[in-house]
């Protein structure tokens, strides 16, 4: 394989960055094409974690080059952040390894701010991470926002950010009663991270394909998860990009004939962070079981907000591998299955008398599904130190076939623990 796209398979927190890690090491670059630092993805190399939200994690192999796509919304101070913690733990994050699309949009202060403002005047009711995520696409829609090309023109640049601020003061006087901003001062909160970031700003799709000339090999990594796409996932309850498998080629400028495989990451069973409906949740014991059932545990990376839990639900997996044209899984966290007797799997659907197998994209009727359930039997034993499938018990083996056959495609990987080792390959990708 020359490129491969990776999508996270559920609601997010599938154990990605564990994944994108473990193929890394086979690349020459990793590719970020969409969300910002509202993800959130954790690496395990021996008892050390790494946990980045907007810097590609393939920046942990030295001979990996990484673009951040122009889907992708980037704060200033918190990529900055990043930057420095990874020279400081020994890595060299020249622009010769980490490359920034100019046409990616630029997280201002003032973003942050009315997220947070917005999400407290609605009670909270979408359960944003306050990180102005969604402000920022708003302005990239509205053909108002910045761009990282625009710190090669100062006076551009500073016009734009005073007609942005003069807006937003109308918003945060008149909606919710607070003192106007000054935009010089804003300026200044972002002044020296821009400074520090513009040798890495880039033709980011040109770089791309550059690389494709050259047949380097490509992996895209996404944030998030399908099931959060502002299209296609359980709005309003979703994120503000396009994390189907679709969002990697208008995030990047990838075109659509390079893409040789499409790899969704499914967690063994299913979790969910903030609102939003979740047919086959487990309020109860299970849930908990589950939450704190392996060695990391369900706590959100980014917020450090505790997961919801339940079963795998088949229904909207197949929904996920229709919309992305799905051709192989990375299956995470089948370890975490040992803590129970029982593991059920959504099978279908019932509501109004309707039978689904498939989710048919109406999130309105998530609330009131019956879940047609499977029952598998556990596996009362460690399995965090196979690393061969066939050396997994009977149980496992038929749990995870039952999986392939319900969603259609063939399991690749598995995971059984957080740590980089802690992998089954079943089929090498690159």
């Amino acid at each position: 394989m020359s490129v491969v796209v990776t999508v996270g398979g559920q609601w997010g927190d599938e154990g990605k960055g564990k994944v994108v890690d473990v193929l890394s090491a086979d690349v020459d670059w990793v590719v970020r094409h969409q969300g910002g630092n509202n993800a959130g993805h954790t690496i395990m190399i021996g008892d050390k974690s790494t946990i980045f939200h907007l810097l590609p994690s393939g920046l942990l192999y030295e001979h990996t080059r990484c673009l951040i796509g122009n889907g992708v919304v980037i704060d200033p101070n918190v990529i900055v952040e990043e930057i420095e913690a990874l020279e400081q733990a020994g890595h060299s994050i020249t622009p010769e390894r980490l490359a920034i699309s100019g046409q990616a949009s630029m997280i201002m202060p003032y973003h942050c701010q009315l997220d947070g403002l917005e999400e407290e005047r609605t009670g909270g009711r979408l359960g944003t991470t306050k990180r102005g995520i969604g402000p920022c696409y708003a302005d990239k829609i509205n053909r108002v926002g910045l761009r990282y090309w625009d710190l090669f023109d100062e006076a551009l640049f500073k016009e734009k950010v005073e007609k942005n601020v003069e807006q937003k003061n109308l918003i945060l006087t008149r909606l919710y009663d607070k003192e106007p901003l000054n935009a010089k001062a804003v300026m200044e909160q972002v002044q020296d991270s821009l400074a520090r970031l513009k040798p890495h700003v880039c033709d980011g799709a040109g770089v791309l394909k550059q690389a494709l000339q050259e047949n380097k090999k490509i992996l895209f990594e996404g944030a998030q998860g399908a099931l959060l796409d502002i299209d296609f996932g359980t709005y309003p309850y979703v994120t503000s990009s396009n994390t189907m498998a679709g969002g990697s080629l208008t995030g990047s400028g990838l075109p659509m004939s390079a893409v040789d495989r499409i790899i969704a990451i499914v967690k063994a069973f299913q979790t969910r962070v903030g609102s939003g409906p979740f047919p086959t949740e487990e309020t109860g014991e299970i849930g908990n079981t589950l939450r704190h059932g392996g060695p990391v545990g369900e706590f959100g990376a980014t917020t450090g907000r505790p997961r919801r839990c339940g079963w795998l639900d088949l229904a909207l997996l197949r929904y996920v591998v229709r919309n992305s044209g799905i051709q192989g899984i990375a299956m995470t966290k089948l370890d975490v299955l040992s803590v129970v007797d029982e593991i059920k799997v959504g099978r279908a659907y019932n509501v109004d008398g309707v039978r689904y197998e498939t989710f048919n994209g109406d999130a309105n009727l998530l609330d009131r599904v019956e879940v047609e359930y499977d029952s598998f039997p556990s596996w009362d034993e460690d399995i965090s130190g196979v690393r061969n499938f066939e050396d997994l018990p009977q149980t496992a083996k038929d749990y995870v076939a039952a999986i392939e056959k319900g969603a259609g495609c063939p399991v690749v990987m598995i995971s059984v623990g957080p740590a980089r080792d802690q992998i089954i390959i079943r089929e090498k990708l690159f």
